[in-house]
């Protein structure tokens, strides 16, 4: 039982650097600014609770559409999966900053109801969950069971709905920039992670034995 604990919280501490909560944190900061604070909220819950059901369904619906749909293996998912984090992370780490420069004041011209639909796609999806999460979520599932993967990703958006509750607390205590660098911080082990699941899926694939 505790090793099953250990393995949940191993594998919400690597969902949540898939995730992460820091650098999306700042963008749809960035991209609300100027709302009111309850309508802010209100934005943020929304889309962790979209996310959480797209994490949910696709933990149940992924190994059935990798064995059944595509007929892929699970270190073909591994490298693919790898590759797309490792495209990511470096595409966040070169054009962040420009990201966070983009002009999001067509926000403002919105009413509440405009502003929560629109804002599920791409807040949702594929900003906050993208592809790399997903195929994660099926690896760890795989790897260690769909109730370890499961436990992961409720511990991991427990942390990130109270991140993202006090996000204004947050942002006037350690400022946008303290964020930003989180998030550079994070791409790089993002970047790692889909480097590793890369080795794994070839060395499995070609019996390397280089690991």
């Amino acid at each position: 039982m505790s090793s099953e604990i250990y393995l949940m919280f191993f594998s919400s501490i690597t969902l949540l650097a898939i995730l992460n909560p820091f650098g999306n944190l700042t963008q749809f900061l960035s991209m609300s600014d100027g709302l009111p604070l309850n309508l802010r909220k209100k934005l943020f819950r929304y889309i962790l609770y979209t996310a959480l059901i797209i994490m949910l369904v696709f933990l149940f619906l992924g190994p059935l559409l990798m064995n059944y749909i595509f007929r892929i293996s699970l270190d073909e998912l591994r490298v693919s999966g790898g590759l797309v984090l490792m495209i990511m992370a470096i595409k966040n780490l070169l054009f962040s900053t420009k990201m966070i420069m983009k002009d999001f004041s067509f926000y403002q011209e919105m009413n509440d109801k405009e502003i929560l639909r629109q804002s599920l796609i791409p807040m949702a999806f594929p900003m906050l969950v993208g592809p790399g999460a997903l195929a994660s979520v099926v690896v760890i599932s795989e790897d260690y069971g769909i109730d370890v993967a499961f436990g992961g990703i409720i511990i991991a958006f427990i942390f990130m709905f109270v991140l993202f509750h006090f996000a204004a607390t947050i942002e006037k205590i350690v400022g946008k920039l303290i964020l930003h660098i989180f998030s550079r911080i994070a791409q790089v082990f993002i970047a790692a992670m889909g480097f590793k699941m890369i080795i794994i899926g070839f060395n499995n694939i070609f019996k390397l034995n280089i690991i």
